[in-house]
């Protein structure tokens, strides 16, 4: 399966990100977005499944 992320970053001016990914994305998880690290507080499924790609919206806040 292919996960389409829209990773939003809440809060601040930190720019957010659209990244294909292999890996499902869950609440607590960190990320990395060009040299910044951001916590996953929330993850919604944009649209059911279709074939091999999921569609996923992803709620960050800045790690400091």
């Amino acid at each position: 399966m292919i996960y389409k992320v829209s990773y939003v970053v809440l809060g601040g001016d930190y720019p957010g990100a659209i990244v294909n990914q292999e890996k499902l994305p869950k609440v607590g998880d960190t990320v990395e977005l060009g040299n910044q690290m951001y916590k996953v507080i929330e993850v919604t499924d944009l649209i059911p499944p279709q074939g091999d790609f999921a569609y996923l919206h992803v709620a960050l806040e800045h790690v400091e």
